[in-house]
């Protein structure tokens, strides 16, 4: 046997050892050991072999696998093959996903030297992953190996010493000619001692949705109370959060959430503390400076990574309100340096004072809010983002869903009730790479269908992930795409205060393609259905999704820019009307 296939073994029986069961292989030559090593333990019923062609692709595929609970090792040859790993190595990074990288690598004597496809694969990651280990031909035992792959994962998960929390690993291996397997792994041992992989590698996942919140009358506030609200981001990374993987139902048991009774929360689409009966629907547009709850604002506490909207931020960063951070791995978010204090999870209590009279202010809001947006909802039947968002969070609770990080999740996040259901996103850096990707992986993990939702651009980024690999199942995907014709989230910022031809030119990035015909040529294995213009339709082809790969497309209105702003804000304006009215 080759000295290379000995190492490529080794690793493989270091990964099943360990607990990794699921990997993601793209093709190459400098990695073909660890192919034919994962072919053969795929042939034995060991693991879960996934291969795909891109590896920015791949990179997603095992993010999605570690975001449904399953850390995977994705697998990549040398050169520019680790470089376009980046973008989900960098997501794992932020959101806390545990991720195993095993990079092909040429001997070291062949580095710096101009060998064909050799670059410092340490040096691309390596601002971006918890550790990094460098393996070269000569290691040593089969032991040490091992032992170096056990700490790898353990840092990976976060059971390490390297800090930071669960993340991505980078483990590089040099690989020496020969690399072809002349001999097939003999895996009878390893299959006795670790038994044959299912199907699936996670219990099956169940959305639930609490219900509504108890509205409490008082005629004044508590003198004595600190108004306090709880400002809620994606990631659940706490232990005290991550346990119960957006499983609303199990969370509102514990006694972890029992602590937020009396306190209003203003929680992101992808926490569970959404389904909390004090969540807060709409509560950007409660923010605003033009109603009062904003200005009787205290203290705020944070947990979690929020990111979607410009109102919280500015809440966060006020001088005149307290801001208490809830320490969390990698780090705490305290963007702009307001925070008072940064505690432990289990300092909270100290902090959360109930006072049910302030909560009954925000509840009457919040509901006065979504009157306001359900009649605005029955008003007509087309489909726009923001009834596209109420559409999708009708259906969520029974069906796991991703959002992209682009228009959607702020419409969700803007004008949606809670408690809610309970959503995924990639929110680590919030870019939209790799997003139909994430979704498969979910789904390939969980064996239960996986929604994702997302813009025209944001699916244009991740065409490759559709293409299916022979002989491979690719889960049960229901892909929806809002097609506005380009980046419409760009014109609700200050760029879209500028000169529309600039806006068309530089922002929107309108691409030229043919929907159904581009889903057409991935095969019958895709299903295209069409449902432009109309929200009720949407509703009921999202409801009757049967399994598989479908594309649910929806082409929305491509406004000019002055007209996208005005939409916007007419709907916000409608709400806040109603607010200011009743006050």
């Amino acid at each position: 046997m080759s000295e290379a296939s000995k190492t490529a073994q080794t690793i493989v029986a270091g990964c099943l050892e360990y607990g990794i069961r699921d990997f993601v292989l793209c093709p190459g030559s400098r990695s073909a050991p660890l192919a034919y090593a994962l072919q053969s333990a795929e042939a034995a019923g060991l693991i879960r072999l996934y291969v795909e062609t891109d590896e920015r692709v791949a990179g997603f595929v095992a993010l999605g696998l570690g975001k449904a609970g399953n850390t995977a090792a994705v697998i990549t040859t040398s050169g520019s093959a680790v470089a376009n790993l980046h973008p989900a190595v960098e997501e794992a990074a932020y959101a806390g996903v545990p991720l195993l990288i095993l990079s092909a690598d040429r001997p070291h004597e062949l580095r710096g030297v101009r060998a064909s496809q050799t670059t410092d694969h340490i040096g691309v990651l390596r601002a971006s992953v918890r550790a990094a280990y460098d393996i070269p031909t000569d290691y040593g035992s089969c032991t040490a190996l091992q032992g170096l792959i056990h700490r790898a994962i353990r840092a990976a998960q976060g059971r390490g010493f390297t800090g930071g929390g669960p993340g991505p690993v980078h483990v590089n291996i040099a690989f020496r000619e020969p690399l072809f397997a002349e001999t097939v792994w003999q895996t009878d041992s390893l299959v006795k001692r670790y038994g044959r992989v299912s199907a699936s590698g996670a219990d099956s996942f169940a959305d639930s949705c609490a219900d509504g919140g108890t509205e409490h009358s008082t005629s004044q506030l508590a003198a004595t109370a600190k108004r306090t609200v709880v400002v809620a981001g994606s990631g659940d990374r706490l232990p005290e959060l991550r346990t119960y993987g957006g499983d609303t139902s199990r969370f509102l048991q514990s006694d972890f959430a029992a602590s937020f009774a009396g306190i209003p929360v203003l929680a992101e689409p992808a926490t569970v503390l959404r389904g909390l009966p004090t969540a807060i629907g709409a509560h950007p547009i409660l923010l605003a400076a033009s109603l009062p709850l904003r200005a009787l604002i205290e203290r705020v506490v944070v947990i979690g990574h929020p990111t979607l909207t410009r109102e919280v931020s500015a809440l966060l960063a006020d001088p005149a309100v307290e801001v208490i951070v809830v320490d969390e791995p990698p780090t705490y978010t305290d963007v702009s340096g307001n925070a008072a204090r940064i505690i432990d999870a289990t300092e909270l209590g100290a902090y959360l004072e109930t006072d049910l009279s302030w909560l009954s202010l925000w509840l009457s809001a919040a509901r006065r809010a979504e009157h306001a947006l359900e009649q605005w909802e029955r008003s007509a039947d087309t489909l726009d983002f923001p009834r596209l968002a109420r559409v999708v969070n009708r259906d969520a609770g029974r069906i796991r869903t991703l959002l992209a990080a682009s228009s959607i999740v702020r419409e969700v996040n803007l004008y949606t009730p809670a408690p809610g259901p309970v959503y995924e996103a990639n929110r680590g850096l919030a870019g939209i790479d790799g997003t139909v990707s994430t979704a498969i992986g979910m789904s390939l993990a969980s064996q239960m269908p996986v929604r994702v939702v997302l813009g025209d651009l944001a699916f244009i980024h991740d065409l490759g992930a559709l293409v299916a690999t022979a002989g491979q199942t690719r889960g049960n995907v229901q892909v929806v795409i809002a097609d506005d014709g380009g980046g419409s989230l760009f014109s609700t910022l200050e760029y879209g205060k500028g000169s529309a031809e600039a806006f068309d030119r530089v922002f929107r990035t309108e691409k030229m393609l043919d929907m159904e015909n581009f889903v057409a040529s991935l095969g019958r294995h895709v299903r295209y259905v069409d449902v432009s213009g109309s929200a009720e339709r949407c509703a009921q082809v999202l409801a009757d999704y049967a399994g598989g790969i479908e594309v649910v497309y929806a082409a929305l209105q491509r406004e000019p820019l002055s007209t996208m702003r005005e939409h916007r804000a007419r709907l916000r304006t409608r709400v806040l009307s109603v607010l200011t009215r009743d006050n």
